[in-house]
């Protein structure tokens, strides 16, 4: 039995699950361009999953169909929502990357260990060194993208059509359920 190569691609990602498979892996092993892998994914059709390209990795994930059933179980379990600081902190990053604790405890006016803390723990954000600066630099990281579905930092809410900025931004990490 020969397999086709969207179904390599379902159970590799399968395989990988929270890891996700960069597309330049992905050409490599099935030997497509990425343009015609990102119309090979296209083309997967089933009922409950998808796969999704969020940043520059893909991953199979579920569809909105399942999401009743997904609520009622991250509702029931030890899941929990960041707290307010730890979303005040998260969307200063965001928005301002790369940027280093001091600066996020300036715009946020208060201590941000706790926050920053939570936020490396769960993989959303990552201290790195820049050239010529003495302190670590915070930026959000492939697992931010994931947990928000977003392709990129340009996917972001952003100010330009009038709308009040904070309201958007709140809106949007309001959604973020995560273990805390």
């Amino acid at each position: 039995m020969t397999l086709n190569k969207l179904d390599i691609i379902t159970g590799m990602l399968y395989a990988t699950g929270d890891e996700g498979i960069d597309s330049e892996t992905l050409s490599e092993i099935i030997q497509l361009t990425p343009i015609q892998i990102d119309d090979l994914v296209k083309t997967f059709e089933h009922d409950i999953l998808d796969i999704r390209k969020l940043g520059d990795k893909y991953f199979l994930m579920t569809n909105e169909k399942l999401n009743p059933y997904l609520q009622h179980l991250v509702t029931n379990s030890k899941h929990k929502k960041l707290t307010q600081a730890s979303m005040e902190s998260l969307a200063i990053i965001a928005y301002n990357q790369p940027i280093t604790r001091h600066e996020v405890e300036i715009a946020r006016g208060v201590n941000s260990d706790g926050p920053i803390k939570t936020l490396l723990e769960k993989g959303l954000i990552e201290s790195v060194q820049q050239k010529d600066m003495r302190a670590q630099q915070l930026i959000t990281t492939q697992e931010f993208l994931r947990t928000f579905g977003l392709k990129s930092l340009d996917d972001l809410p952003n100010d330009e059509h009038g709308t009040t900025e904070t309201e958007e931004i709140e809106q949007f990490f309001k959604n973020l359920e995560s273990e805390e």
